[in-house]
C-alpha cells in the first residue's frame, strides 16, 4: 500500500488554487506519492501544470476528477452533457499526461433525484471505456446520496460491472452512517482499491445536503479512527490518500501539520494494519 497525499490539501481558493505550491513543497512531505485534485482553475492551463509537475518530479499516482462533471453528464440536456464529457476527456487527459493509473469520480451528487443518480450510472459504460484507453481505472467514489443510497449505488454499479472497484471515503461514509455496510459487505474485500481519510464536524453545510465542511484531520472531527482501522478488514486497496487540508486564510500552507497527519496514518495502516 501507498500512502498519497492529496493537492487539495495545500492548493485552495484562499492561494488561488496555484499548482507551483505543490513543486515547491512535494519533498518536505512524508507521502509515498500524490493524488492530483483537478479543480476547475486547471481547464485553462492544463499544459502548464503537466508541465511544472512532471519538471519538479511529483510522484501523481492519482488523480481526483473534477466534482462539477457529474451534474453536467447527469443532467437532460444535450449540450450539459456534451460539456460534461468534454472536462470529463480533459481530465483523463490531464491524469495520463501525469503518469496517474488511478481516477476517482464522484458519479451522482447529493443535490440531484434518483433519476440523476440513474443517468450518470447509464452513462458509465462510455466512461469506463474513456479512462481505459488513456490508461486508467475509474474508481466510483460513495459519495452522500439520499436515494438510493451510497452504498446501493456501488452494489448496483458492481452487479453491472463485475471488473468494476471503488474508492471508500471515510467522512463520507459516517455522515452517512454506512461504515459498517461496507465493512460487512462482500464487495469489501475485492473490489476497494483505494482508501479516502479525512474527519468532519458532524455537521453538514447549511442548504448543501451532504456536504461536510470544514475537512479535518483525523482526530479533530467526530469519527474514531482508533476505532475505524481496528475494525477495517482486509481488502484489496493498494493506495490510501489524505485529504484534510493545512491552508491558512492567507493561503499558507502548514507542512509541519500535514506531516504530522501522515505519520499517524502511516502507523495506523502500516504498523498495526496489514491488508495482505
Amino acid at each position: 500500500m501507498e500512502l498519497l497525499c492529496s493537492t487539495g490539501t495545500l492548493v485552495g481558493r484562499a492561494n488561488g488554487y496555484d499548482h507551483t505550491l505543490i513543486v515547491k513543497h512535494h519533498k518536505e512531505i512524508e507521502a509515498d506519492g500524490f493524488e492530483l485534485m483537478f479543480v476547475s482553475a486547471f481547464y485553462d492551463k492544463m499544459h502548464e501544470v503537466a508541465r511544472d509537475l512532471m519538471r519538479g518530479d511529483v510522484g501523481v499516482r492519482t488523480i481526483h476528477f473534477e466534482k462539477d462533471i457529474t451534474a453536467l453528464l447527469g443532467l437532460y440536456g444535450k449540450e450539459e452533457r456534451k460539456e460534461g464529457l468534454r472536462r470529463f476527456t480533459k481530465n483523463v487527459q490531464l491524469g495520463e499526461m501525469l503518469g496517474a493509473d488511478k481516477a476517482v469520480y464522484h458519479l451522482w451528487d447529493g443535490r440531484f433525484s434518483p433519476e440523476q443518480i440513474g443517468r450518470g450510472i447509464a452513462l458509465l459504460e462510455t466512461l469506463y471505456e474513456i479512462a481505459d484507453r488513456h490508461g486508467m481505472e475509474l474508481l466510483v467514489e460513495n459519495i452522500p446520496s439520499r436515494v438510493p443510497s451510497p452504498y446501493e449505488n456501488v452494489e448496483t454499479v458492481a452487479a453491472r460491472y463485475p471488473d468494476a472497484c471503488f474508492t471508500f471515503d471515510t467522512r463520507h461514509a459516517h455522515v452517512m452512517g454506512q461504515i459498517e455496510t461496507f465493512f460487512a459487505s462482500p464487495l469489501w474485500h475485492d473490489r476497494i482499491s483505494h482508501l479516502h481519510v479525512s474527519d468532519y464536524t458532524g455537521e453538514t453545510v447549511p442548504g448543501l445536503w451532504g456536504v461536510t465542511r470544514p475537512i479535518l484531520h483525523p482526530g479533530e472531527g467526530v469519527i474514531d479512527f482508533d476505532a475505524l482501522f481496528d475494525a477495517m478488514p482486509p481488502c484489496v486497496a493498494d493506495t490510501v490518500t489524505l485529504e484534510s487540508p493545512v491552508v491558512a486564510p492567507d493561503g499558507s500552507v502548514d507542512i509541519p501539520r500535514l506531516n504530522r497527519t501522515l505519520r499517524y496514518l502511516t502507523r495506523k495502516l502500516f504498523c498495526e494494519k496489514s491488508f495482505s
